[in-house]
């Protein structure tokens, strides 16, 4: 490129420097989101890896009732395709501090001498093994509990006694969620600490870790295989095995909703490029526009077409490069910022904050590559304009005059002159106008898609709560007289109603083989219960997505609920049976219904006659449902209070009692995470749109320097001026606002369904919010009157002298 060209170069960029800011600043921030979004997905899908995998997790666990002993134990490690085994237990009881309410706490417990080789933690306080009537606590779960190492705690096991324990120390478990989040405490003991609590000493789970050589398999396949053969060597042991836990191969518990996240930020971040990419094109392009008269002097002393393109390419790559330049450090240590935040709600340790090179490589070509491929279109029209184009040049696109809009606004009435004459100048450069109304068009969309989507997410956990007509929820340790539960928890003072409910575990049944189940080592996640409401039950209703309800003379049926297709028995559908193995007994229902039950887990629903001759337990239940006669948090936590001790003083063991409250912690902290994230990427968004219509605007009023001297010299005012300016930003706003509502409703319904399928594989429930619709009404509106002052008062300045310059 010449020097001469080179200086021209320079002088456009001094000249226009405000312009060039603004296309500086789009790019850098687009290419921020991009850079930030993609560290902070890799650094977390990478590390939520490296925590799960660092717990040692085992490829199955097998339940032992008769317990596990050492010969066993090591008659298994000898087994082909075991790398390792262990002997543990899992205790689900709860836990209270002091005088306050009691928590549902998961205890996993193993031998004093088990080196924690299978299903391991990092001790950050205190040691393994833990003394005798003492404790470890996952960390999440002391400030969960509001409790400190060596204070003392009381635990109590179903059907036992309170039993004072210490806290001795914490440790940091990858393999589960954090404590607040679950609204459970998970805590680690040895079997001694077991027996204190009135439990058997002997570990009865088998946790084996199935592989080749010394890499664990990943093939849910061959996991059941090799435990089907150890379930098979510990029958002949005499250690009969009643059912095999499978969890996803090396997958946390929470990858579902990280791989939301993930797609989140990935989908917003190309979002923000796209709507940089329409910015700088529009930028460019009326940049261009103003130097329509320089190209056809350039072209008349001989300038060639590919020689003004590669210098206008060259602009725009030094644009673009100092961009990226300025923004890949911050965007980097935003992503890092983003990265711990997620870590911190999904309870990882972040060993590493490196990137991997491919964040490096798509950032610059997000920065660079991305905008000049953009850019090429409106340089190439504008490159190619010939001397005679030049001189015709007017302000505004050649097939204008006579079209639609000149005729439609020709006969409009009621508009005052200047809104008339800011709705005739929207008109003037269409592809202008169709790339500003895009740009802002788009970002009110995905504004709007973000906050319609977050409050889905709310929608849902709301809409879960309200289906839920009791205040609270007791489960008992074995099945108990119905008749006897519901006289005793209705004499319970601030008890309005209650039910008897049947509830037992399940696993679904495969003939001639140990039944497999793929829940988690939290006995939680992924878990499958077979639940029997009363036939007249009025305290809960699920909303169908196939099928039926259960009619109370059922005796071959079963409800589905939205889970069990999903996690449980793949490809279940209305009309199909299932067998499951309930109390032990393997059973083969028709399937009649399935229902959508957000905040349960994999759930199958019969009828309770058909429940009690399955268990032979008939008149009997496991699980009570109450509502209070108010219905505010402390008044159902001291119901709750009241009826734990009634039902504790005429001996009944309760495994978890909880109110609704709890609940709707647990739903909120699931959908948290997500919510957040689209939010806080809406309202980048919506930064990036407005900052577009100023860059339209201004690029608007440069252009027209000619017109609005003329004006001047007609005799228009300041003030005049400054109003067709600013009305023109504002109608252009207005009908970008109506495009996004239009746009925001089928989006809000494909991408709700979407991510809610992938995380809770349901739909998320149609929420369009009139409050967001509401914010970005005056964001735009507002922010368009703001873009619009600062190019109102420069058009306002203009002189008859700068205006007879401009020719």
């Amino acid at each position: 490129m010449t020097r001469l060209r080179l200086r021209k170069l320079g002088r456009d960029l001094w000249a226009t420097r405000s312009r060039v800011a603004m296309m500086t600043i789009a790019i850098a921030v687009s290419v921020l989101a991009v850079t930030a979004f993609l560290s902070a997905r890799a650094i977390i899908g990478r590390e939520i890896t490296r925590n799960y995998q660092a717990t040692l997790p085992a490829s199955a666990t097998l339940h032992v009732p008769g317990g596990v002993d050492t010969a066993a134990l090591a008659a298994v490690r000898a087994q082909p395709g075991v790398l390792d085994a262990t002997a543990r237990s899992t205790l689900q009881a709860r836990i209270r501090v002091g005088d306050g309410p009691w928590r549902t706490l998961v205890l996993f417990a193993g031998d004093p001498a088990d080196p924690l080789r299978i299903n391991t933690v990092a001790v950050q306080t205190g040691s393994w093994p833990p003394p005798e009537r003492s404790l470890l606590l996952e960390r999440t779960a002391l400030g969960f509990l509001g409790v400190s190492t060596g204070q003392r705690v009381t635990v109590e096991a179903p059907g036992g006694a309170p039993t004072p324990m210490t806290v001795a120390g914490s440790v940091h478990d990858g393999g589960v969620a954090p404590a607040g989040q679950e609204q459970t405490a998970y805590g680690y003991a040895t079997t001694t600490s077991l027996a204190t609590l009135g439990r058997p000493r002997t570990p009865d789970q088998l946790r084996i870790v199935v592989g080749d050589h010394s890499t664990a398999a990943t093939s849910s396949s061959v996991i059941d295989r090799t435990a089907q053969r150890v379930a098979a060597r510990m029958k002949a042991l005499g250690h009969p095995v009643s059912s095999i836990d499978i969890p996803p191969p090396g997958r946390h518990p929470h990858q579902g909703q990280m791989v939301m996240v993930g797609f989140v930020l990935l989908a917003f971040g190309l979002m923000a490029l796209l709507l940089a990419s329409i910015l700088v094109a529009t930028m460019l392009g009326g940049m261009l526009t103003a130097q329509i008269r320089q190209i056809g002097a350039m072209k008349a002393v001989g300038a060639r077409t590919g020689q003004i393109l590669q210098m206008y390419l060259a602009l725009a790559a030094v644009i673009a490069l100092t961009a990226t330049a300025l923004a890949l450090a911050p965007g980097l240590a935003l992503g890092r910022v983003l990265a711990g935040q997620g870590a911190r709600l999904l309870n990882l340790d972040i060993a590493s904050e490196s990137v991997p090179a491919w964040v490096y490589a798509v950032a610059l070509g997000a920065g660079v590559a991305v905008p000049l491929l953009v850019a090429l279109v409106p340089l190439l029209r504008g490159s190619r304009i010939t001397v005679r184009q030049a001189i015709d040049d007017h302000g505004a696109d050649s097939a204008a005059p006579g079209g639609f809009p000149e005729r439609f606004l020709t006969r409009l009435r009621g508009p005052s002159r200047t809104q008339l004459m800011a709705l005739r100048n929207m008109f003037r450069r269409r592809g202008r106008l169709l790339l500003s109304v895009g740009l802002l068009a788009v970002a009110g969309t995905m504004f709007l898609t973000g906050l319609n989507t977050a409050g889905g997410w709310s929608s849902l956990v709301a809409q879960s709560i309200s289906r839920r007509h009791y205040d609270i929820e007791v489960r008992l340790d074995k099945p108990y007289p119905a008749d006897r539960l519901v006289a005793l928890t209705r004499s319970t003072r601030g008890v309005a109603a209650a039910e008897a409910w049947g509830r037992t575990p399940a696993t679904v049944h495969t003939a001639e083989q140990v039944d497999v189940a793929h829940v988690y080592p939290d006995e939680a996640h992924d878990s499958f219960t077979v639940m029997a409401p009363p036939a007249d039950t009025r305290l809960m209703r699920l909303p169908l997505m196939a099928g039926r309800w259960l009619r109370p003379d059922d005796t071959d049926a079963v409800v589905l609920n939205n889970l069990v297709p999903a996690q449980q028995a793949p490809g279940t559908t209305v009309g199909d049976t299932i067998a499951v193995t309930i109390a032990g007994h393997p059973v083969t229902r028709r399937v009649v219904g399935i229902v959508s039950d957000f905040g349960t887990l994999g759930a199958a629903y019969l009828t309770d006659r058909d429940y009690a001759t399955v268990t032979a337990t008939p008149g009997q239940a496991e699980m009570l449902r109450v509502v209070t006669d108010r219905h505010d948090p402390a008044s159902r936590q001291a119901v709750l209070d009241r009826l734990d001790t009634a039902l504790t003083r005429e001996g009944t063991g309760i495994q978890q009692a909880t109110t609704i409250d709890t609940l709707r912690v647990a739903l909120d902290g699931h959908v948290l995470v997500l919510a957040d994230a689209l939010i806080a990427l809406a309202v980048l968004m919506g930064f990036v749109g407005l900052l577009g219509l100023a860059s339209a605007l201004s690029t608007s009023v440069l252009e027209r320097t000619r017109e609005f001297g003329v004006l001047r010299t007609l005799g228009a005012t300041a003030s005049a001026i400054r109003t067709v300016v600013v009305t023109e930003g504002v109608l252009t706003a207005a009908l970008s606002l109506l495009l996004a509502t239009v746009a925001a409703l089928p989006l809000t319904r494909v991408f709700g369904n979407f991510i809610g399928n992938q995380a809770f594989r349901q739909d998320l429930p149609f929420d369009f919010s009139l409050p967001a619709l509401v914010l970005w009404s005056l964001l735009t509106l507002v922010g368009a009157a703001a873009a619009s002052a600062a190019a109102a008062r420069r058009a306002s300045l203009t002189t008859v002298r700068e205006a007879l310059a401009s020719l």
